[in-house]
């Protein structure tokens, strides 16, 4: 029975609360060796000149140095740094430790999303890195080895780096041209310093839901490619996940390719793009970061009605701005947070479920332009692509 209200007393209304979401920027970390600096910590660099005064510049016996210069050359703004102890014994097991251990120091940084190790192409670290990726919804960037070819990528690439943790990633080949300030000569370097620019900058521009690829995000500092590709060799690459690096004439070193390492799974061929698997761990994290409000709230329909605000209102800005597809917002995406998701079982054990679901904008990979000739006219041309 409800309780008698006395004459007179009015019971105010709980307020509408719609707390804001406001979504986790990018934030690129580093793991590498380096001439000077802690190996216990993860080092935040906001410039070349940061890293030079921390790290020691450009070590000729790594490639970190160099990543880092090419980060920013190409728009980063800033990065976390986790230097590695030396280890030129060739030992895997001792590798794989000291990467290990710099993964602990990463973890200190939880908004780090976005990782590269310059250089490193062993299928086995790459492995255990896209496990730590996938354990912290971030994505790996992937080089290519100094010496790969064509014809060592067009059956496929090992399997130890196509294996569940592959969605998280994506592979680049070739390794790109550029000036060595330190020895004052152009040389081959691997591409993640300069793709990991790429994405940090394109995501502040155009958003996560944009492929870093294309005429709209060219290399900067890059001068050519290791290896000259045609447009069979990247459709043949391609179709195995690798994203070709090319040089256009008139245009200048591009990313030509925007797919994960997941391509060739068919149970994760949700996942084939890089953007779209990107905006998916970006929306999981946001949702997650910015909802910790609800924890220990009471689990009704209040609670569920306050969710759905929040989610709802950073899924139609996301929206608003491209992300999705669709005429409509109901085209484009979903939030649910009820009854229907969340059960008298879970409330009982103190779960709250929000289901969300988007309809990502994929990348146009190949424009096919058509050339008809039109009948019975003379040398008229129907064009459509």
């Amino acid at each position: 029975m409800a309780p008698d209200i006395p004459t007179g007393i009015s019971i105010p209304e709980t307020p509408s609360i719609t707390h804001s979401i406001t979504g986790v920027p990018t934030l690129v970390s580093f793991l590498g060796t380096a001439a000077q600096g802690p190996t216990d910590q993860a080092i935040l660099v906001t410039s070349w000149a940061d890293f030079q005064n921390q790290f020691g510049g450009f070590d000729p016996n790594s490639y970190l140095g160099y990543a880092i210069s090419h980060f920013f050359a190409n728009a980063g703004q800033q990065a976390y740094v986790v230097r590695l102890t030396d280890s030129n014994d060739g030992n895997a097991a001792a590798k794989s430790e000291q990467i290990k251990t710099g993964l602990q120091a990463l973890d200190a940084v939880p908004a780090a999303n976005l990782l590269a190790v310059p250089g490193e192409t062993d299928p086995a670290t790459i492995a255990q890195l896209q496990a730590y990726c996938a354990g912290r919804r971030a994505f790996l960037i992937v080089d290519s080895a100094a010496d790969t070819t064509v014809a060592k990528l067009q059956n496929g690439l090992d399997s130890s780096m196509t294996g569940a943790n592959a969605m998280n990633s994506a592979f680049y080949f070739p390794w790109v041209i550029a000036i060595d300030p330190q020895q004052n000569v152009s040389r081959p370097f691997p591409p993640s310093g300069f793709v990991a620019g790429l994405y940090a900058a394109t995501d502040a521009e155009r958003g996560v839901w944009k492929a870093p690829a294309g005429v709209s995000a060219p290399i900067a500092g890059a001068t050519d490619v290791a290896i000259h590709l045609s447009d069979a060799d990247n459709a043949t690459l391609n179709a195995h996940a690798v994203n070709c690096i090319k040089l256009f004439p008139s245009l200048g070193v591009m990313v030509w390719g925007a797919r994960t390492l997941a391509d060739n799974d068919q149970a994760t061929s949700n996942w084939q793009y890089v953007s779209v698997r990107r905006l998916a761990l970006y929306i999981e994290t946001s949702l997650i970061e910015d909802t910790r409000w609800a924890t220990f709230e009471p689990n009704d329909q209040r609670l569920w009605s306050q969710l759905n605000r929040s989610a709802g209102a950073f899924m139609q800005a996301l929206f608003a701005q491209g992300a999705f597809q669709g005429a409509t917002a109901a085209e484009g995406y979903f939030v649910e947070c009820d009854e229907q998701n969340n059960s008298p079982s879970n409330i009982e054990q103190g779960i709250v479920n929000i289901t969300i679901g988007f309809a990502p904008m994929k990348p146009a990979e190949f424009v096919v332009i058509q050339i008809k000739q039109m009948a019975g006219q003379s040398g008229g041309s129907q064009f459509s692509g």
